[in-house]
């Protein structure tokens, strides 16, 4: 049996002032953000939605993030735990039709569903929009 990690508080406000910073830097659009832990992989991932993954690419993309995470206090793996997905990209627009309209879900947690065709161990969310 494999060991499953736990989302640790510290990563929660690691995502939090990420999430906090990202919504208003008018250069680096996003769309979303949260923890997913599948079932096929024993870790956490930050998966942040924004369409500067489609503008100019993944790695450009991540480029620009790690300007963004420098004014950020963070260790470095929970920055190598960050994943830049695009918003069309089907997983997101699966979980956007669940919670694209809700008012708020930061701090709401899935665990054992299935969204889109793919099964979610766990996940923490911060906002779906």
């Amino acid at each position: 049996m494999a060991y499953v990690y736990s989302l640790m508080g510290a990563d929660i406000e690691f995502g939090k002032t990420l999430w906090r910073q990202l919504r208003v830097n008018k250069k680096f659009p996003v769309n979303g953000a949260l923890w997913l832990s599948q079932s096929e992989s024993d870790e956490w991932h930050l998966l942040i939605a924004t369409p500067r993954v489609d503008a100019v690419g993944p790695r450009k993309a991540y480029e620009e993030l790690s300007d963004i995470t420098r004014s950020i206090h963070a260790d470095s793996a929970q920055l190598l735990r960050i994943e830049l997905i695009s918003p069309k990209q089907p997983f997101y627009q699966a979980l956007r039709s669940v919670f694209g309209k809700a008012a708020s879900v930061e701090g709401a947690r899935l665990g054992n569903t299935q969204i889109g065709g793919m099964y979610i161990n766990d996940a923490y969310l911060y906002e779906i929009r």
